[in-house]
């Protein structure tokens, strides 16, 4: 029953639910890309319509995207979050009194709306009703599955039992897991860099199909007539996403 009750209205970090104004953002989005898509490759009324039809794919897609990307947020606010405590043991405050600091420092930093804030302050309020600090970060670390989270929560349960300084334990764990996020961080970087040269590299195609369209009229009007060049059209169409994709999974490393 106890569960039940602190459990409820917590983040599902595993669901991402766009709101109105989020929705009519990539219904713009995706329509935009369709069009470019059904005018470059088709010129085709009926094309764009086609690109259309897989619509709850491509939101499918973006949620993926939208909880990946909350996911490393998190992550980076959990770091802080790390750094925040080790500076309140160090004061001499104890694990329950320094969620309190914590939290006034990261909602300063980061709003209350952030996740990280809107964990602790749930945080705090579980251990009011007699829930271990130990178990609040279990069950972050389950529902985030993120593995910092996850292995904070397993260092302070297991030095809870073995009855050590577990003021000290926490805090040289806190230490080393900001330092492994910050190094995956840098990581990050290096990989968003690659992955924005990929992106460069994604336009190129169709700024060549574009300019060869406005230089060379007549030698394009024979791709958009015909069944032969749709035919080649399409192919090329197919070879484009097949690139993408692969292009994609290059750099989509997991951390």
């Amino acid at each position: 029953m106890r569960r039940q009750q602190y459990t409820e209205g917590q983040i599902n970090y595993e669901q991402y639910k766009l709101n109105f104004v989020e929705y009519i953002k990539y219904i713009l989005i995706i329509s935009a890309v369709a069009s470019i898509f059904s005018y470059i490759f088709y010129r085709n009324v009926l094309a764009f319509v086609t690109f259309l039809i897989p619509m709850n794919f491509y939101f499918k897609i973006i949620q993926a995207r939208l909880i990946k990307k909350r996911k490393q947020e998190v992550t980076m606010q959990f770091k802080e979050f790390c750094n925040s405590l080790c500076a309140q043991l160090m004061a001499g405050y104890s694990i329950e009194n320094s969620m309190k600091e914590c939290y006034a420092e990261l909602t300063q930093m980061y709003g209350k709306k952030a996740c990280i804030c809107r964990e602790l302050a749930g945080i705090m309020s579980k251990i009011k009703l007699s829930i271990t600090v130990e178990t609040c970060f279990e069950d972050f670390g389950e529902r985030s599955d993120i593995e910092e989270i996850k292995l904070f929560a397993q260092i302070l349960k297991t030095a809870k039992r073995s009855g050590g300084d577990v003021i000290e334990i926490v805090k040289n764990s806190s230490a080393t897991i900001s330092q492994k996020i910050e190094v995956e961080r840098e990581i990050r970087m290096i990989i968003n860099a690659k992955k924005y040269e990929q992106r460069i590299m994604d336009v190129v195609p169709l700024l060549i199909v574009m300019y060869v369209d406005l230089t060379s009229k007549d030698m394009m009007n024979m791709m958009y007539h015909g069944i032969l060049g749709r035919i080649v059209m399409t192919i090329c169409l197919m070879v484009y996403i097949a690139a993408f994709v692969l292009g994609e999974k290059l750099t989509d490393v997991e951390m």
